[in-house]
């Protein structure tokens, strides 16, 4: 080979090396910078032995105005979705299941009972899905209610629909009148987590859908 040809073999090869080194580092860079759940989700979760669902309703209150991720379950809580417009991304904010998973203190063990805690910054989605809550299996702690009248439903269940395209579900944060609830919920990435007045009663495709063994609102004086 030519001095000439050696000289561009060797621009040729520095070049790719060069390549190669700038993806490396900007892989390296992007694994150190994580995602905002890398740097945000850093809660824990721990057992109880009890859940009222006056306590479930204000575990729910401050998600919203949070952030919604689908697979996600983490919030910062500070009413504002910290990573708007960035879908599937490890971003801020629950699920739709995950929402109600950590609401209803269910836990992470599929079909267990019991309740267990997890904090609003700990990442975790729980075994269920949309699927899950829309046909509970014998030993999962919800169960389908038999009618969706305001007489058989009170807040802190939920509706929900599956179908085969997708899926969602929704807790009842007040009862209304007409149709309507006050409904908390992860709804979507441009909606985010909020309480909004919906009328999932209404529509024939939501089931209602309630957690079992809630701990009495009495208690420790219900027997007194």
């Amino acid at each position: 080979m030519t001095t000439h040809g050696n000289r561009w073999a060797a621009l040729a090869v520095s070049f790719v090396v060069g390549m190669l080194a700038t993806q490396l580092l900007v892989g390296l860079a992007t694994a150190v910078a994580g995602t905002w759940s890398d740097a945000n989700c850093t809660g824990t979760s721990s057992s109880l032995s009890i859940w009222k669902r006056s306590q479930a309703k204000s575990y729910a209150q401050p998600a919203d105005r949070e952030g919604y991720e689908w697979g996600g379950g983490c919030y910062k809580l500070n009413d504002v979705d910290d990573t708007p417009n960035a879908p599937d991304s490890g971003g801020e904010g629950a699920d739709c299941s995950g929402l109600v998973f950590k609401t209803w203190a269910l836990p992470a063990t599929y079909g267990a009972s019991g309740f267990r805690y997890h904090d609003h910054e700990r990442e975790i989605h729980g075994p269920y899905s949309t699927a899950d809550f829309a046909s509970p299996c014998p030993s999962c702690p919800f169960k389908l209610l038999s009618s969706k009248s305001y007489k058989a439903t009170t807040y802190m269940d939920a509706f929900v629909y599956r179908s085969p395209s997708g899926g969602h579900i929704g807790m009842i944060y007040a009862e209304g009148s007409g149709g309507l609830d006050l409904i908390v919920e992860a709804k979507s990435d441009a909606l985010g987590t909020r309480i909004n007045w919906t009328d999932y009663r209404q529509q024939s495709a939501y089931k209602p859908v309630a957690r079992k063994d809630w701990t009495p609102e009495c208690y420790p004086q219900c027997l007194v």
